[in-house]
C-alpha cells in the first residue's frame, strides 16, 4: 500500500478575502464631472464623423424591426429604443426656431437631444413640447415621436411601461 499523507483541516494562516493593495477609486461627483467636461462635445465636430454611428443605429433598428409582428408593436419598441445615432427632424415645437431642424442625435439626456446638423452645427433641442420625426430605412416608413413621452433617460426608458395617453397637440 502507498504511504498515507497527513492532511490538516484547519487553516493555520488567515487568507485575506480581498487584496488590500487594490482599492477602488472614489467615484467622481457630478460637480467634478462637469469641471472635467466629461460630457461636453468638443468644438469642430463634423456631421460626417457621426455617419458610422447612424449606420450602426440603422442596424439596431433593423434588428428591432425583425422582432415585431406589426408596425404598432414596433412603435412601442421604438419608444423604448436608444436614439444615439438616429436622424431626427423637429416637426413641431413650442420654440419656432427649432422647427425643421434635422440632424444626428449625438447625445441624449433626460430633457434634451443634442444633434449635429449637416451644416456641422451642434443644436440642443428640448424634448418637452416638441414633436420629432424619425425615418427608418428598414421599412421605408416615418414615425412621429412626441417628446413628452421621451422625457426619461434612455436606459430608464427601456424598462418603463408606457400607458396609452392622449397627446395634447402643440
Amino acid at each position: 500500500m502507498n504511504e498515507m499523507k497527513v492532511v490538516y483541516l484547519d487553516a493555520t494562516e488567515v487568507i485575506p478575502k480581498s487584496d488590500p493593495t487594490k482599492k477602488r477609486g472614489k467615484r467622481l461627483s457630478a460637480a467634478e464631472r462637469r469641471a472635467m467636461k466629461i460630457y461636453d462635445i468638443p468644438k469642430g465636430v463634423k456631421y460626417d464623423h457621426f455617419m458610422p454611428l447612424h449606420n450602426l443605429w440603422q442596424g439596431y433598428m433593423k434588428e428591432l424591426y425583425s422582432q415585431g409582428q406589426n408596425t404598432q408593436q414596433f412603435g412601442q419598441k421604438l419608444l423604448k429604443a436608444d436614439f444615439h445615432g438616429a436622424i431626427v427632424k423637429v416637426t413641431k415645437s413650442s420654440n419656432p426656431v427649432l422647427v425643421s431642424a434635422t440632424g444626428i442625435v449625438v447625445q441624449e439626456t433626460q430633457n434634451l437631444f443634442k444633434i449635429i446638423t449637416k451644416e456641422d452645427r451642434l443644436k440642443s433641442i428640448p424634448k418637452a413640447k416638441t414633436v420629432f420625426q424619425v425615418e427608418l430605412d428598414v421599412c421605408k416608413c416615418t414615425f412621429t415621436l412626441y417628446g413628452q413621452q421621451l422625457l426619461t433617460r434612455s436606459a430608464e426608458r427601456a424598462a418603463k411601461k408606457f400607458k396609452a395617453k392622449p397627446t395634447i397637440d402643440l
